[in-house]
């Protein structure tokens, strides 16, 4: 075990999904891995191409005994971008299980809605992929470009995500999207809401206002902020 809570890994596999994220899987030791619920935030401790040590969270996307996959957005705005983006087999990084899983899936709920950004698409996969048989889905995500779409191939069997062209900050387009009706899911559904923290306040309080999704059946998480010069 690495010096806080940290366990040694290495990049096992990388390779691109689409043109916009890479798909990096890691192999640590099993007991880690299996600490990680569906699209548990996990903290990855690596080196930039100078030697200078960084720290990213991301969502784990699958794990299986001691392989744990994780999505990295490649927009080249920071050292994890970079990271992602030139890593190979063999690369040694540390990793840590920051949360056991992103929100908790409302139980009994007649279907259950994913809203969020690209960097939301890993953990609500994830997340997809516990629900009991026959439970609908949906799902949108709003992204900066048509580069972060996934291939159908890589998601949830039967899942068709509304993909969503920002327009302005992150959220407007995917709250305007909501305004719009487009979003159709009957009675006594949950909705789970990630990505930039301004998305994910305005599109909550959409649901509950406007929508009538119940209060306690809307659960956000922020994962990052957007910078105001931005």
């Amino acid at each position: 075990m690495a010096a806080g809570g940290f366990a040694a890994a290495r990049v096992a596999a990388a390779r691109h999904l689409g043109p916009g994220f890479r798909n990096v899987a890691l192999e640590a030791d099993p007991t880690t891995v299996a600490a990680a619920g569906p699209g548990a935030e996990v903290a990855i401790r690596f080196r930039d191409a100078g030697g200078r040590p960084h720290e990213r969270p991301y969502s784990a996307w699958k794990r299986e005994g001691a392989r744990l996959e994780v999505c990295v957005s490649l927009h080249g705005l920071g050292p994890g971008s970079a990271w992602a983006a030139r890593c190979a087999p063999g690369d040694e990084v540390e990793i840590a299980v920051v949360h056991a899983r992103p929100v908790d899936l409302v139980e009994g709920a007649g279907a259950h809605v994913f809203l969020g950004d690209e960097t939301s698409v890993a953990a609500a996969d994830a997340l997809m992929r516990e629900l009991p048989p026959r439970v609908p889905a949906r799902a949108a995500f709003e992204i900066a470009s048509p580069d972060s779409r996934w291939p159908p191939g890589e998601l949830a069997p039967g899942l068709a995500p509304s993909w969503i062209p920002r327009d302005g900050r992150p959220g407007a387009a995917l709250a305007a999207w909501l305004d719009r009706g487009w979003l159709e899911c009957g009675p006594h559904a949950a909705a789970y809401v990630t990505g930039e923290t301004w998305l994910c306040s305005t599109v909550a309080a959409r649901l509950v206002r406007e929508l009538g999704f119940p209060r306690e059946r809307v659960r956000a998480l922020p994962f990052w902020k957007r910078r105001a010069s931005s």
